[in-house]
């Protein structure tokens, strides 16, 4: 019986498991992972000027659209296609958005989406209004100039 005692002692003693003594310690908490910051997204003014001078034909390549009439009546251009997609990818439109009027113009006619794209020269904001899953939506992406920063050391 001492034997056996003895090898459950044994046993339990020597579990591979430290035998502690005291109040427990601590847990470190859990690392926090922070997402990384972005920031809105927005469009600068040299750009979209390039875009616009490169011409409304060199957009519409990537963009794939189709009229949606509604009882008989346009109601804007169904996005079926965008491309490249890795262009698109931080902009929050979809295949299958609908897009309605862009900076508050009408877009129905091939004239009046020129005037809107040709417009953007000006505009302080790219406004897309648009439907999604029967909703409408709005997609206000600001043109901001580029700020040029001098060094004070440079400056003087």
């Amino acid at each position: 019986m001492r034997r056996i005692l003895l090898g459950l002692t044994l046993l339990l003693g020597c579990s591979g498991r430290p035998v502690l003594e005291g109040p427990a310690p601590a847990l470190a908490p859990p690392p926090v992972i922070k997402e990384p910051v972005r920031e809105p997204p927005k469009l600068y003014r040299d750009e979209v000027v390039r875009w616009v001078d490169r011409g409304f034909g060199h957009f519409l390549q990537m963009v794939e659209v189709e009229p949606r009439v509604f009882d008989g009546k346009f109601s804007g251009w169904t996005i079926v296609g965008l491309y490249p997609r890795e262009f698109w990818q931080n902009v929050d439109l979809r295949e299958g958005d609908v897009v309605t009027r862009v900076n508050g113009l009408p877009i129905e006619r091939e004239t009046e989406a020129f005037a809107a794209f040709q417009g953007l020269k000006q505009a302080r904001e790219l406004d897309v209004a648009l439907e999604r899953s029967g909703k409408q939506r709005h997609l206000r992406i600001p043109i901001v100039d580029r700020r040029t920063t001098r060094s004070p050391v440079a400056s003087r």
